[in-house]
C-alpha cells in the first residue's frame, strides 16, 4: 500500500510542478497551505501525565448488632389487590348516561330509517318514500336528541347491503338497552349470576352497531352507540365485572352477524321476563293470602269460606318454586297454624309448610305463637266431660307449654303427658306411659311423628286405652272433633261402666 500511496504522490508532484512554475499565485498558495500545516503540527500540545493516585479515606468500623429482642416488631401493610383493569376506548370520555328504554326507542326510529335508505339504492334506485320518512321524522322528533342523520344527506355508500345490515344493527342495540335495563331491575341471585352474559352482549351489540356506522361511512360516530358503549361500560367498572370482548376498537364485531345478537338477547331477555312474572305473580299471591288470613283472625266463626282459597293459594306458591320453608310464607301462616283444617287433608304442598312452621317453631321456642282462644264448639264441652280430671298421652311433635296449657284448660284434664323423643326410636318406649292407670287415652300426632309410632296400638289395645290419631294441629275444637270421631263410643262406655260400678 505504501508504493501505491508513494507513486501516486510522485504523479500528483509531476502534474503541479509545470503549474506552479507558471502560475505564481498558485504557487504562492499552495506554499502558505503549507506553512499553515507545519505551524498546526508544532502548536499540538503534549499528553499530559496522569496525576499521582490519592489514598482512599479509611473505611469507619462497622457498628455493633442490634440484640434481636430490642428490634422493633415487624409490621406489614397488605393493601388489596386492584380491581381487574377493564379495557375502554383509547378516546372515550364520561358522558351522562339518559335511560335504557330511551336508547332503545330512538335506535329503533334509526333502524327504520336505515332500512328507508336500504330500500331507496334497490330497484329502482333514487325512489324515496316521503310519507315514510315524514312520519319517522314526527316520530324522532318527539324523542329527545333523535337524529336521522342518515335521512339527511345522499348516502356515501351506496350498497343496499351495508345499510340493511347498520338497520339490523340498530336493531340488535334497541334489545341490548332493553336487556340492560330488565337486568338492572332483576335483582337477585339470578340478576347477579347472567351479569357476565348481560353485559357481554350488550358489548358485542354495541360493537356491531359502531362498525355498521362506520361501514356506511356517512358520519364518524353514532350518538346511541357511544351510548350504550358508556353504559356496558361503567356498569362493568362499578360491579368489578370483567368484559373481555367487544371493548376494544381493535376487537370488532362483525355488522352481518346482527341477526344472531338478536336471537341471543332475546333469549337471555326471556329469562329475566319469566323471573319478572313469577316474581309479580308472587307478590300478587302473598298479599291476597294476608288478606284472607286477615279475615280469618278478626272473624274466626265466619271463616269457614276462607281456608279453601287459603291452601289454594299456598299449594299454588309452593308448586311455582317457594320453598316451603319461606320466611314471609311462614310469618304469614303462623298466627292461623293450628286452626288449618284437616278434613279433608291439606294438599301435599301445604303440609310441606305445616311442617316447616313446626319445625320453626321447635328451634325457636320464644316464637311460640300462644294459641288464639277459638269459641269451643259443643264437641269440646262434650270431649271435657269424659276427660275431666284423667290424663291424656299425647306421641308426636314438639312439647310446648303453650299448647299443652291451652289443652288441659279446655278438657279439664289432670295433665297432658307429651312425649317426645328423637328420630328413628323405637315405640316401645311409649309402654309405660301409655299402661298408667289415670291415661284415658293416647293423641298419636300424625303429621309429625315417626310411622313406626302407628305400632303404639298394640299397647293401647293391650291396656285398653283408645288411640286418637290427630291429621292437624293442636287446635281443641279439632281435637275433640276427632276424639268424638275415634273414641267417644269407648269413653262413654267407660263412663257408665264406672258410674254402674
Amino acid at each position: 500500500m505504501a508504493d501505491d500511496l508513494t507513486a501516486a504522490l510522485a504523479r500528483l508532484a509531476a502534474w503541479a510542478e509545470p503549474r506552479l512554475r507558471a502560475d505564481p499565485d498558485l504557487a504562492a498558495a499552495v506554499a502558505a497551505v503549507a506553512r499553515a500545516v507545519a505551524a498546526w503540527a508544532d502548536g499540538v500540545p503534549a499528553p499530559a501525565e496522569a496525576p499521582p493516585p490519592v489514598a482512599a479515606p479509611p473505611v469507619p468500623p462497622p457498628p455493633p448488632p442490634v440484640p434481636i429482642s430490642q428490634l422493633p416488631p415487624i409490621r406489614f401493610h397488605l393493601d388489596p389487590p386492584p380491581p381487574t383493569p377493564i379495557p375502554v376506548h383509547h378516546d372515550d370520555r364520561e358522558l351522562a348516561l339518559v335511560p335504557a328504554p330511551l336508547v332503545a326507542d330512538r335506535c329503533r326510529a334509526k333502524g327504520e330509517a336505515c332500512r328507508l335508505v336500504a330500500r331507496r339504492l334497490t330497484d329502482p334506485p333514487g325512489a324515496r318514500d316521503p310519507g315514510a320518512e315524514a312520519a319517522l321524522q314526527a316520530r324522532a322528533a318527539g324523542l329527545p336528541d333523535c337524529n336521522l342523520w342518515m335521512l339527511n344527506r345522499e348516502p356515501v355508500v351506496t350498497a343496499p347491503r351495508a345499510w340493511d345490515d347498520l338497520g339490523g344493527a340498530f336493531a340488535a342495540a334497541a334489545e341490548a338497552s332493553l336487556l340492560l335495563h330488565a337486568w338492572e331491575q332483576s335483582p337477585g341471585p339470578v340478576a347477579d349470576r347472567l351479569a357476565p352474559v348481560v353485559l357481554g352482549l350488550a358489548a358485542e351489540a354495541q360493537s356491531v352497531l359502531l362498525y355498521a356506522v362506520a361501514d356506511v361511512r356517512d358520519v364518524r360516530m353514532d350518538y346511541d352507540q357511544v351510548q350504550l358503549f358508556a353504559r356496558v361500560r361503567t356498569t362493568a367498572r362499578d360491579r368489578h365485572i370483567f368484559i373481555p370482548r367487544f371493548l376494544k376498537r381493535e376487537d370488532r364485531a362483525d355488522p352481518a352477524n346482527w341477526p344472531d345478537v338478536v336471537r341471543r338477547v332475546a333469549e337471555v331477555r326471556g329469562q329475566f321476563q319469566t323471573v319478572g312474572d313469577r316474581d309479580r305473580y308472587r307478590a300478587k299471591a302473598l298479599n291476597n293470602l294476608r288478606f284472607k288470613v286477615g279475615r280469618i283472625r278478626e272473624r274466626p266463626d265466619a271463616a269457614a269460606g276462607e281456608w279453601a282459597r287459603v291452601l289454594e293459594l299456598v299449594d299454588e306458591l309452593v308448586a311455582g318454586g317457594l320453598p316451603p320453608s319461606h320466611a314471609e310464607l311462614r310469618d304469614t301462616l303462623l298466627p292461623i297454624t293450628e286452626d288449618v283444617p284437616d278434613d279433608p287433608p291439606p294438599p301435599a304442598n301445604v303440609q310441606l309448610v305445616l311442617r316447616e312452621i313446626d319445625r320453626y317453631l321447635d328451634s325457636r321456642p320464644e316464637a311460640d305463637v300462644p294459641p288464639r282462644p277459638p269459641r269451643p264448639t259443643p264437641e269440646v264441652a262434650e270431649a271435657a266431660d269424659l276427660l275431666r280430671g284423667r290424663e291424656v298421652v299425647l306421641i308426636g311433635g314438639q312439647a310446648r307449654p303453650v299448647h299443652k296449657a291451652a289443652l288441659m284448660r279446655a278438657f279439664g284434664l289432670a295433665d297432658v303427658r307429651w312425649l317426645v323423643t328423637p328420630e328413628h326410636t323405637s315405640f316401645t318406649v311409649f309402654e309405660p306411659d301409655i299402661a298408667r292407670p289415670e291415661v284415658a287415652l293416647v293423641l298419636l300426632a300424625i303429621r309429625w311423628s315417626n310411622h313406626d309410632y302407628d305400632n303404639v296400638k298394640e299397647y293401647c289395645d293391650a291396656y285398653g286405652k283408645p288411640l286418637v290419631r290427630l291429621p292437624g294441629g293442636y287446635n281443641a275444637n279439632q281435637v275433640a272433633y276427632h276424639i268424638l270421631a275415634q273414641a267417644g263410643a269407648r269413653l262413654r262406655a267407660a263412663r257408665t261402666a264406672a258410674a254402674a260400678g
